[in-house]
């Protein structure tokens, strides 16, 4: 596979992603590093760059450059955002990098930024019609989205830096400076009146800011996913942690679950931020995404005979690029999926399901086996701790939650669901026993992975399911062994559960 390395400077932070890919086939990050290097720390209105922001900046990025050399990584993609491109004293800045680097550090436009945040976004989350948002330590864009593409794009000097030194004046901060940092952010998005909710528009948030948010929510909602990406963060929650922050100094504010030391002087300044913007387009919640201007640029790289760069389904390839990162057996995994959905389509007037549930026990029977790369005892549930540590694009949480639970049930026993009571439907737990029935049953048919089973008919009766295989040869074993496994289909369905061989013609 290629190797990639991504650094984004910021004005905060500068950071590093290393992607592994197969052109349209599959990709996985193999490696991250961030480092908090306040680039415009002290610029104020002056547009100077001082000197120890400088020398941090271009340490980490020389740090970055040579973890990339050490590690086989093919190509770097460096770019620089709000602080670098505003400075005055830019020549200072390339004069230190070019010391100590080779890196060939690219400044993009405000535009360019917010158009790469999108493409990030926009491959991550299922978002067809809506906002985006990026909110960093020297701006903040926002973009509009239509039916997946980039409408137009704004940027306003609104960073977490920037606005913390502008406003945050106090520790605690006192009524009269968060007045003012409330002003300045009303302000700032004074003329931004084409971000409006309703009519099914979403509002999606990138940046370090908007993740520790969600990280802080779920600590104190006892979240049980350990996933940021894809979070819905409610308004009301960010007000609790704005009144949560603003009642704290910074030693008191670093103790609050999931907010970082580094981050604890200026979480606050972001959060009023954020929640001016979603006072302005009436949002009352935020998708979270985990992808931002890095991963745009590698979906602009990896999809480069795209045009625009986007995946035109990013749920179906992520899960083909799961299932090809952990070798599976496509021709089985296909049969597996035919007598899944061949049973669900002829259950339909019991289960009364319908395209989505379909969709997800489609992609469940692809990737039901990835566990047996780690081992084959208990393949079923590495089989679902991949999938709850995989990068699952355009998934909600409930449907990630749902699709491992499915290939946890494939083979024996069922997953325990209570600890995912707060993301789950109350009717979710029928909806996984019925639909892991079926995956179990098909399985069991491919017993041998050798396709033995032309296809199944189901008849529907009183009391009873038959299921008549029609073959292509011995059947015994498939049949022998769907029948003992057939239990939790009969506890599922509330009937008993008849499998037969159609009579050979």
């Amino acid at each position: 596979m290629h190797k990639i390395g991504i650094i984004d400077l910021g004005s905060n932070t500068t950071r590093l992603i290393v992607m592994a890919y197969e052109y349209g086939r599959c990709f996985q990050l193999k490696d991250e590093v961030s480092e908090v290097v306040r680039l415009a720390e002290g610029v104020g209105d002056s547009r100077t760059l001082r000197a120890d922001p400088i020398r941090r900046a271009v340490e980490a990025l020389s740090m970055f450059e040579r973890f990339c050399k050490n590690t086989g990584v093919e190509q770097i993609i460096a770019v620089g955002t709000s602080a670098i491109r505003e400075a005055k004293n830019q020549e200072e800045f390339w004069s230190a990098l070019r010391r100590v680097s080779t890196l060939d550090l690219q400044i993009i436009s405000a535009e360019e930024e917010a158009r790469l945040g999108y493409l990030g976004t926009i491959n991550a989350l299922a978002i067809r019609d809506g906002f985006v948002f990026d909110t960093g330590g020297g701006s903040t864009q926002v973009c509009a989205v239509r039916d997946r593409r980039l409408l137009r794009s704004f940027s306003v000097q609104a960073g977490v830096l920037r606005f913390t030194e502008r406003y945050v004046k106090s520790d605690p901060i006192n009524k009269n400076d968060l007045r003012r940092l409330r002003e300045g952010a009303q302000q700032a998005f004074a003329h931004l009146d084409w971000v409006r909710g309703g009519n099914g528009l979403q509002l999606a948030g990138m940046g370090g800011t908007v993740r520790t948010l969600a990280r802080m929510d779920q600590k104190q909602r006892d979240y049980p996913l350990d996933r940021i990406h894809g979070y819905v963060l409610t308004r009301n929650a960010l007000n609790t942690l704005i009144e949560q922050m603003a009642l704290r100094n910074r030693r008191e504010r670093e103790a609050l679950p999931g907010l970082k030391a580094d981050r604890a002087d200026v979480t606050l300044a972001g959060a009023v931020i954020i929640d001016q913007l979603m006072e302005q387009g009436n949002f009352h919640e935020i998708l979270v995404s985990g992808q931002g201007v890095r991963e745009g640029i590698f979906y602009q790289h990896f999809l480069a005979a795209h045009d625009p760069p986007y995946l035109e389904n990013q749920r179906a390839f992520s899960i083909h690029s799961l299932a090809c990162l952990h070798d599976y057996e496509p021709v089985h995994c296909a049969k597996v999926a035919e007598i899944s959905l061949s049973l669900f389509d002829q259950l339909a007037p019991l289960h009364l399901y319908g395209a989505w549930e379909r969709e997800l026990l489609g992609y469940a029977a692809k990737i039901h086996d990835i566990g047996v790369q780690v081992g084959y005892y208990d393949h079923h549930k590495h089989s679902a701790y991949l999938v709850f540590n995989a990068t699952l694009l355009g998934f909600s949480h409930r449907e990630i939650v749902i699709l491992a639970s499915l290939v946890r049930n494939h083979r024996k026993g069922q997953a325990d669901l209570d600890e995912y009571a707060q993301i789950l439907a109350s009717d979710d737990e029928i909806r996984i026993a019925r639909l892991s029935a079926l995956l179990r049953l098909a399985e069991y048919l491919e017993r041998s992975k050798s396709q033995v089973v032309r296809s199944v008919e189901v008849r529907i009766q009183a009391d009873t399911i038959q299921i008549v295989v029609h073959t292509t040869g011995d059947a015994t074993v498939e049949i022998w062994d769907a029948t003992r496994r057939a239990g939790l289909m009969k506890k599922a369905f509330g009937r008993n559960i008849e499998i037969i061989a159609a009579p050979m013609l």
